[in-house]
This record gives C-alpha cells, structure tokens and sequence, in this order.
C-alpha cells in the first residue's frame, strides 16, 4: 500500500518537476522580468513541496524495506535528472563558477584578478599590439604586461562560452569568495568539458558534477541512519526535498560540496564513537580521526560554514576517547585549512602594472557588507541602523528603539562623536574606520554571532555528555540550523546545509522550512513589477516592501510555530517522566 503512494507521488512529482523544468526557459539571462513566470514556479514547487511532505510522512509511518528504499532513491535520482536540463532561474552564480574554472586551467590563481579587471583588459588591448599565437588566435604584447592577464585575455578570446560566462558574472568588480575545494571542482568540471562548448553545454556539466555531489550526501545518509539503526527509508526527507531540485538541479549552487563534506565527516564522527570496542587500538583511533579531520578540513575548504561544527566535534572526541585523542584531528584540520585558504589571503608587490586584486577582498566584502532575505537579523539591524540616514520610506515598521540607545551603540563601535543622541553618517576614524551603517552592521553582527557562540557550546556540551549518538546528528543539525536563522544572509540554497540531519530533527516545524524559504522568490516578482512604485499602498516600494514585509510572513508564523511544537515535547517529556 505505502509503496503504491509513493509510486503516484513519485509521478506526480515528475510530471510538476517537468512542467518547472519547462518553464524555466521563459527566465533566459536577457529575458525580460516582468514577463517571466515567477508566480507560476514557485506555485508549482509549492505543490511539489506538499506532495514531498505527503510522501515523507507516509514513509515515516510504514515499514521500511529494501523495495521502498530503491523506489526513494531511484526516484530522487530521476527528479535530478529533469532538473538537469533546465534553465537556471533566477541564479548567474555558476557563471562564476565556470569563470573560475577556466582560469584556474589556464594556470592562474582565480584569486589574482577581477573579472571586470580582465573585460577591461580585453577592450582596451588595441589591435596594433595583438599577435598571434601557434593557432591564429591574437593576444596583446605591449598593452597588457602582465603575463597572467595575457592568459586570460586569450581565454576570452579562443573561447566563446567562457567569454559569455565571463559578461554574466555577478559582482565581478571583486575576486572570487569560493575556497580552494570548490576552485579544485570547478577546474575538474573545466577540465572534462570539451574545448569551444557553448555556455549552456558547460552549464550542464556542471549542474551534473553538483548533482552528482548532491546524490553522493543522499547515499552518505542512508550509510548514516543504517548507523544508527534507523530505517534509511528517512532519507526521503533529503532525497526528495523540492529545494535541491531548485538550488542543486536546477540552479547549479556549489554548497552541494561542501554539504557531502560535512554530511561524510559526521557520518565517520559517528561511525567512529558508536565502533569502539577497545580504546587501547590507538593506532585504528587515530587513523580514523586522521581521516575526519582531513576530511573536515576539505569541508572548511569547500565553503567555509562547516567550521561551526568544530566545537561540537572536539566535545565529542573528548567526551567519548578522552583529550589525548584530541591532537591529530586537531593539527590536521588547522594545517590543511591553512593550506586551503592560503590563496585568498591578502598579498603584497603586485606582479606588474596590472595590479592584482586582493584575494580576500570578496570574502570581506561578504562578511560586512551582504544581507538577504534574513529576519532575526533584520529585526535586530533595522533598529540599530541611524534613524536621520535613513530614507523615512524605508524605515521599516518594526524599528522601535530610540535614538538615543543607537547613538550610544555606535559611540562604543566607531569611537565617534555623538552630538544631540544622533551619529552622523560620515566616515570615522575609530578603531574600525567604519561609517555609521557599516557599524550598525558590524554591532548586529556582534551580537548575533555571540547568541550563536553560546548556542553552538551549549549543543556541543549536551550532545558530547549524552549516551545517545545520536545526539550528536541533531547537535550538528540544530548548529547548522542557527546559524542560519541567525546570519545576515539567509539565501534558500544556504539551507541545504543543514538538510541532510532534518531526519535526526525532533522538532515537525523544521520540515516546512525548505518550503517557505522559495519565497524568497518573491523578491524578483516585487521588483520586476512594482520597482519604485509603492505596494499595495504602503510605502515601501519594490524590493524593499519584501525585504521589511514579506519576510516577516516567511518566518514569523513558523517561529511561532518552532516555539509551539518545542513546547508541546517538552510537557510531553516532562508527562513521561512523571509517569
């Protein structure tokens, strides 16, 4: 019976997947955005969303066996496969990506130049100063000097996709944020596509080489909850969540990566704690703690979210075999992240008149500047933020603190002067040299990472002091989740990080966040359709009505909803242990 269910979810997911797959050619890279059907889409994975929760409860409550599992997974791999052949929506981040993978094989530090450093570069080579390699193909000799943009230059030149990928970079004024991990990926997907593909053909090899990282944590998944004896039918809860099929399938994101990453390091924490039977074998212990630290590092190396986990996988290698066991874990994450990031730290003498970008410039600019589609930050920014440098049709309505109470907040960040309870919005010369919004930015930051810090100890401590390992993947689930909830930047894709421990997820309202998270979406419809004009007569207009309106719908009911469901368990538990 429950594999008839999910055999008429299976297809009915399918024939959604395809329709969306279908669709999202009306989202071309010049298409017009008023015109694409944005309302549609998410309408549609909206629909998908159910019949995934439909199908994952009707899992939860059958008997696993192998007949079910093979049709969870067979019918996973399928939905990523009419996914693969879509049409990007909404997404121009694995432009990047292709970009950075063709430089990397051309033999040059992604993290040395600009995109816009190398577009400029091309246009101003005049044609006086072009000759000719061995294939014909011309290349500057006096306007450019530097050897490495010379390369790059000729790239653009011989390769006709890579020059489309390289004029739809976001951003490109600032040099890659990806680590070196994900830069080893994006050269080995440059390197098995063929010479002169176009831009849609390298598209799709490389959605296929994500794909295959994202099938990869699904099997990782089922190797986890087999574990921990717990049915690997639960895998359905990543294996057919709608926002893989959007953000992996069908957009293309990088986190897939990192997210198989840090999926295998806990499931090898994991294997490790619940297989020790004799402590004396130092030797296997510290083979095994080799490897997770090794494989940790490659994490940190891929994206740089995972080393949140690090408090929670030091707590339970002490908690479980004891400090000493602590060392070579330790020394191999911090030396093979150092080797790792190595390349996106500042450098200093550039090479030539064609001055080299600061590697770490995009990095930072992430760190202090980014913010999207957050809520508890947003809360905590918009009445920090100085009230007088604000646009009065952009304050948002929630802004209550007085202005006395920020100027003080901004007098301790920047060291400014504060004249009459207001911060002026010019440039300080504090320990920080930072303007008024950056410092907002910077106290929000602060303070947000602090209830973070304290949160991540906390799960370390009761997940290394429990007996149930299993503890372990909800500490490591609940780690990612915050600090999610709590950043600045909470794009959908982000989400997936924690995705693959929603089964070790106590708490039902965690399941509707993949759902409601495509909202975001409605960002572009506001934007493509109201722009600078007020919504539904506010005054907030375009982007900025979904930035202090729409997110409070996204995630202020299911706050409510976190806070109700974790009470319930705990009258629930606090009845049992009565009894």
């Amino acid at each position: 019976m429950e594999l008839k269910r999910i055999s008429i979810a299976a297809t009915v997911s399918v024939f959604l997947y395809t329709i969306i797959a279908w669709l999202s050619w009306q989202f071309g890279y010049d298409s017009e955005g008023a015109r694409r059907p944005i309302l549609v889409v998410i309408s549609l994975f909206a629909v998908a969303f159910l019949v995934y929760l439909t199908a994952t409860i009707a899992v939860v409550r059958s008997q696993a066996n192998d007949g079910l599992l093979k049709w969870i997974v067979g019918a996973a791999i399928v939905f990523r496969l009419v996914m693969l052949f879509s049409y990007p929506i909404q997404e121009v981040d694995l432009y990047r990506y292709l970009w950075d993978g063709a430089v990397t094989g051309e033999g040059v530090s992604p993290f040395a130049h600009s995109p816009q450093s190398i577009r400029n570069a091309a246009k101003k080579s005049p044609v006086a100063d072009l000759a000719k390699d061995s294939d014909g193909i011309e290349f500057p000799t006096r306007s450019i000097t530097t050897e490495s943009v010379q390369r790059l230059v000729r790239l653009v030149q011989r390769e006709p996709g890579i020059s489309e990928a390289l004029n739809r970079v976001h951003f490109s004024e600032l040099p890659t944020i990806y680590p070196v991990t994900s830069q080893a990926v994006f050269a080995l997907v440059d390197v098995t596509t063929p010479s002169q593909s176009s831009l849609m053909s390298r598209v799709f090899i490389i959605k296929a080489w994500l794909i295959g990282f994202d099938i990869a944590t699904m099997f990782t998944l089922i190797a986890l909850l087999r574990q921990l004896n717990k049915p690997a039918t639960w895998c359905i809860g990543y294996a057919w969540c709608p926002l893989l099929m959007k953000e992996v399938a069908g957009s293309g994101h990088l986190d897939a990566i990192a997210v198989f990453l840090t999926t295998l390091t806990v499931y090898l924490t994991v294997r490790l704690v619940t297989g020790i039977r004799n402590q004396g074998d130092c030797f296997a212990i510290n083979r095994s703690l080799l490897v997770i630290g090794f494989v940790f590092a490659l994490a940190i190396g891929a994206k740089l979210y995972p080393i949140v986990l690090a408090p929670l996988l030091l707590g339970c290698v002490v908690a479980k075999l004891g400090w000493r066991y602590t060392i070579v874990p330790t020394l191999t994450t911090c030396l093979i992240t150092a080797c790792l990031l190595w390349p996106m730290l500042p450098e200093s003498n550039p090479e030539s008149d064609v001055a080299k970008a600061d590697p770490s410039e995009g990095v930072a600019t992430f760190l202090k500047q980014w913010e999207m589609n957050d809520f508890l930050f947003l809360i905590l920014i918009e009445n920090l933020k100085p009230v007088d440098a604000v646009d009065p049709q952009n304050v948002a309505w929630f802004s209550v603190v007085p202005s006395s109470v920020r100027a003080v907040i901004h007098n301790q960040v920047t060291n400014d002067q504060v004249t009459n309870n207001q911060v002026t919005n010019d440039p300080v010369t504090g320990a920080f040299n930072i303007d008024a919004f950056e410092a907002s930015f910077l106290a929000s930051r602060l303070i947000t990472l602090g209830i973070f810090f304290v949160v991540a100890i906390w799960l370390a401590l009761r997940a290394s002091r429990s007996r149930d390992v299993e503890r372990i993947c909800e500490a490591a689930f609940l780690t990612l989740a915050w600090f999610w909830l709590l950043a600045p930047t909470q794009n959908p894709w982000y989400w997936t990080w924690a995705l693959p421990l929603l089964p070790f997820a106590r708490g039902r309202a965690w399941f509707a966040v993949s759902g409601l998270v495509l909202l975001y979406y409605l960002r572009f419809w506001f934007e493509y359709h109201y722009g600078d004009v007020p919504v539904w007569g506010t005054r907030y207009r375009g982007v900025v009505f979904y930035d202090l309106v729409v997110t409070w719908i996204e995630f202020a009911p299911w706050m409510l909803f976190l806070a109700a469901d974790a009470i319930r368990r705990s009258l629930v538990a606090r009845g049992s242990s009565k009894a």
